[in-house]
């Protein structure tokens, strides 16, 4: 969906649920306590990537995985008003980036949306051997867990200055996944003054599905991982 990022990018930190946001950055501080390398798998403007890489001791690296240019930019620039990130962008996608370190954890947060079944088992194979053993995957939990229809519902956004920014998202069924159409709105002084729509495909993988591809490259769940995301841990 890099195209598509030509449209939700300069929305996409606005309209990010903070609740959301919060709970995925407690979620990876708790879970990489003992991480010092890690890949990030599409990491969009840098939201978590920053977290990862406050939490890193000396000597960490964060490898942040992300193919589309325009979310590069925000990553960049994110990344740039910090002192020394120890963090090196890699444009490619996640099949095709190469990283020279032993990983102690690959994280993919809000993106498996984007991989088919085919794809997904590409990712495990060529990450997962890439991990030391008792090396952590991280990902968040679907949503929905099965191609059903999604009715429209409001996400509510931040406001900036005069401006506050929502989005209305929804989905239809196309065989076994789903079309989401994503509506940016821009509101001021009580009336909409802009609204932008992005249609896209996207994979619908249960946390069944998950474990047993886990299970199959070779890794062990975690046992009551943080709310809102699934772990395991390579054996």
């Amino acid at each position: 969906m890099s195209d598509g990022y030509a449209v939700n990018a300069q929305y996409y930190d606005l309209i990010f649920p903070a609740a959301l946001r919060d709970s995925m950055r407690a979620a990876l501080r708790a879970l990489l306590a003992d991480a010092a390398v890690v890949v990030e798998i599409g990491a969009g403007t840098g939201q978590f990537t920053e977290t990862i890489a406050a939490g890193l001791p000396e000597g960490g690296e964060v490898f942040a995985v992300e193919p589309a240019a325009v979310m590069r930019a925000a990553l960049a620039t994110r990344l740039a008003a910090l002192p020394d990130p120890p963090v090196t962008i890699l444009p490619a996608d996640a099949l095709s980036a190469e990283v020279d370190r032993e990983m102690d954890a690959v994280v993919a947060l809000h993106v498996m949306t984007h991989f088919s079944p085919a794809d997904r088992a590409a990712l495990w194979a060529r990450w997962v051997p890439a991990l030391r053993h008792g090396g952590i995957v991280v990902v968040d939990v679907q949503a929905p867990q099965e191609p059903v229809a999604v009715p429209p519902a409001v996400i509510p956004g931040r406001t900036l200055g005069r401006r506050r920014y929502d989005t209305v998202a929804e989905a239809t069924v196309d065989g076994d996944h789903l079309i989401w159409t994503m509506t940016y709105r821009v509101h001021e002084n009580g009336r909409t003054v802009s609204a932008e729509s992005v249609s896209f495909p996207s994979f619908v993988v249960s946390d069944a599905t998950l474990h047993a591809e886990l299970a199959a490259a070779g890794c062990a769940p975690v046992a009551d991982p943080p709310a809102g995301v699934l772990a395991w841990r390579r054996l």
